[in-house]
């Protein structure tokens, strides 16, 4: 063979053999689609919740469980539109007194009312239902480390580490009271009002106004202990600070009491029951008319409410608990629809409860369970607690299943540490001067739906200051995304838990379960996903996007993962890396069968552009341009630009073509003197 070929072939050998960085091509192992394929699609046809509610079958405008009093029993009644003066006046006539207004919803508490009364009240002009009272009762170290908030030896970065402590955010406690004297919680009183007053005699004497001025105390223990879990500095009597922290250390808060020493029921002396219902409503109709109001002595960042924190429930005379049609289930849904975030306690009825209680039930509240985190940091081997209620909720006929889906989150809640108030002293009583809960520290353990709550509260006030513009329903969707769950589930995982998969519902959502909701609370998770949701204009809720696994190799970094809507559908899956523009993934083949949209994005070194951390953010859209909460992931791989890669290729082009050259003079020149 003539020895330029021979040289010519060497060289081309040595050219195709150098790892050329731009010259690849996409994995092939499958086929991917370029355009969305069309999936199942859930549609709802949304009626009025009276028209459909499991609580009036007969559609009389009477919820079924009162038709069978036949005696007295206090009531409420919910108007289709705004309480009128002629409204009240209809009462008046019939001998009814006017307990209280609940403007937000629309209602009046009656009190007492004979049951002769009933179905007339149901036929006055513009009444949608009237309905029971409920009994409102109270469901409470290493709960902090243990959500991820703050840092542990477990789990080295928390929240905290992110830079942030919840500063800026207002929590409302609604509950016994808080001693705000405690080492741990001086100086976080921003505004108080006490819906109960009658029981305090100072109280009373003041003459209390409306504009959070007062300042309630605890007479119980459960209110200070809630506002510790959610708030508390961790600061001792002696000035020392302690591990005793709760998971917004510099949150403010509110104080808004609707119990009493005696808690709130259930108690045989039913009068007591119906003053704590009326003063539960008035506590919450006051946090929604004053969640924008500038305090007096603080700063603009402390004005209003962001959040409220509810550590009990409403419990049901009727089978099956409530569908979240009750007065106060949709007294919860207004607070959130006027921009206040609430967390509230599932309840402690157990694995074998029937149904969730008013409050619990609230279709867009954020719902809270139990877990027993075995007095360890370590998430592993927690468990549902025992006493922890479950889902689903009972149904409300309105077709659509996911607003039956509660809880949405579980949190540590069982021997939780406790602030002390000064009522947990024996004998000390604020209203004596030189008494209160200044020289108190943490002891006593208490368990409850009630003690995980304000750990979620605390959490959501990280959120707030990591990102401001985020609202309600968007912080829960985050919750929910960044929660951990485990694959399978086992009797070990907590009484009454079923063998088999996470999910309840898989065809429906692959990540709710009806004993842990969407799954353990991850502080650190959800702050960060607060962080890179920057783009909040035309959040959709109702839409899904989940990456479930990625492969970083060394030409390609892929992501794959899943989305759905709850309604509608999703018209693409669309990524941004980086921080720069959006392009929609590929996908993968898809049926009618399901409502499961499967993805995958590939990424090659030219996309990446340089070599270092990298994130990601993936999210469904929806063809109306909106859009849903994005799932991201933080990677490090190899990466070159585009620039790089020309000057790249020039090198390896001048090594290569002054390796040809010198071959071929080299071969040249032997030729000459072999010819000679």
């Amino acid at each position: 063979m003539n020895r330029f070929h021979v040289v010519a072939i060497v060289a081309i050998l040595i050219f195709s053999s150098l790892p050329v960085s731009g010259i690849e091509s996409l994995p092939s192992k499958k086929e991917y689609l370029s355009e969305i394929p069309i999936v199942k699609q859930n549609q709802w046809n949304e009626m009025p919740w009276w028209e459909t509610t499991t609580r009036d079958l007969n559609r009389n405008g009477v919820v079924d469980w009162l038709e069978n009093i036949e005696s007295e029993y206090p009531i409420g009644v919910l108007y289709d539109d705004a309480v009128t003066n002629d409204d009240i006046e209809l009462l008046l006539d019939l001998g009814i007194t006017i307990r209280y207004r609940a403007d937000s919803v629309d209602g009046l508490l009656l009190g007492s009312v004979s049951s002769d009364l009933f179905n007339i009240i149901s036929n006055l002009p513009g009444v949608l239902m009237v309905e029971p009272y409920g009994k409102v009762v109270f469901y409470g170290d290493v709960q902090t480390p243990a959500i991820k908030a703050s840092n542990s030896s477990v789990y080295p970065e928390g929240a905290w580490a992110l830079g942030f402590t919840g500063k800026g955010s207002n929590i409302a406690i609604v509950d016994t009271g808080i001693d705000n004297e405690h080492p741990g919680l001086d100086g976080k009183f921003i505004a108080g009002y006490d819906s109960v007053c009658t029981d305090d005699a100072f109280c009373m004497a003041s003459l209390q106004e409306d504009d959070g001025s007062f300042d309630p105390d605890d007479q119980n223990q459960h209110g200070t202990a809630c506002a510790g879990m959610a708030t508390s500095t961790g600061i001792l009597p002696s000035g020392e600070s302690s591990n005793f922290t709760g998971a917004a250390p510099d949150a403010d808060l509110v104080d808004v009491r609707i119990g009493t020493a005696f808690g709130a029921g259930p108690f045989e002396n039913y009068i007591i029951e119906q003053e704590f219902y009326e003063s539960a409503m008035n506590g919450l109709q006051w946090v929604i008319d004053n969640k924008d109001t500038a305090w007096s002595g603080v700063d603009n960042e402390s004005h209003g409410i962001d959040i409220i924190s509810l550590s009990w429930g409403i419990t049901s005379h009727e089978d099956g608990g409530s569908d979240g049609t009750d007065m106060f289930s949709q007294i919860l849904d207004e607070a959130t629809l006027a921009g206040i975030t609430v967390s509230v306690a599932a309840g402690n009825s157990g694995s074998d409860n029937d149904g969730l209680s008013g409050m619990g039930a609230s279709s867009l509240s954020v719902t809270v369970g139990a877990l027993d985190d075995k007095n360890s940091i370590d998430r592993s081997d927690d468990g549902i607690a025992s006493y922890s209620s479950r889902g689903p909720r009972r149904d409300n006929n309105d077709g659509n299943p996911y607003d039956e889906m509660k809880p949405d989150v579980s949190a540590p809640g069982t021997n939780i540490v406790q602030a002390e108030a000064c009522h947990a002293s024996g004998s000390c009583y604020n209203r004596i001067p030189g008494q209160d809960a200044s020289e108190n520290g943490y002891s006593g353990r208490g368990s409850g739906t009630s003690y995980a709550t304000p750990a979620v509260s605390g959490v959501i006030a990280l959120m707030i200051e990591a990102n401001p513009d985020l609202d309600p329903l968007a912080l829960r969707e985050i919750l929910r995304l960044t929660s951990e769950r485990k694959e399978t589930l086992s009797s070990a995982d907590g009484e009454g838990v079923e063998d088999g998969p996470w999910a309840t519902y898989p065809e429906l959502d692959p990540y709710w379960n009806r004993h842990f909701g969407w799954g353990m609370v991850d502080a650190h998770a959800a702050v960060k996903s607060s962080l890179v949701n920057t783009e909040t204009e035309n959040l959709n809720v109702d839409l899904q996007a989940y990456i479930t696994d990625s492969v970083n190799g060394i030409d390609f970094t892929t992501f794959s993962g899943i989305s759905w809507a709850r309604t509608g559908s999703v018209s693409k899956v669309e990524y941004s890396l980086d921080g720069n523009s959006w392009k929609e993934a590929q996908y993968g083949s898809s049926t009618n069968d399901s409502i499961y949209v499967n993805w995958i994005i590939s990424l090659n070194s030219e996309e990446l552009s340089f070599a270092g951390d990298h994130v990601i953010l993936v999210r469904s859209v929806s063809s109306d341009g909106t859009y849903s909460i994005s799932d991201h992931s933080e990677f490090y791989a190899y990466g070159e630009s585009s620039e790089k890669k020309v000057e790249s290729m020039l090198v390896i082009l001048f090594v290569v073509g002054a390796l040809v050259l010198t071959v071929v003079a080299v071969t040249a020149y032997r030729k000459k003197i072999f010819s000679k």
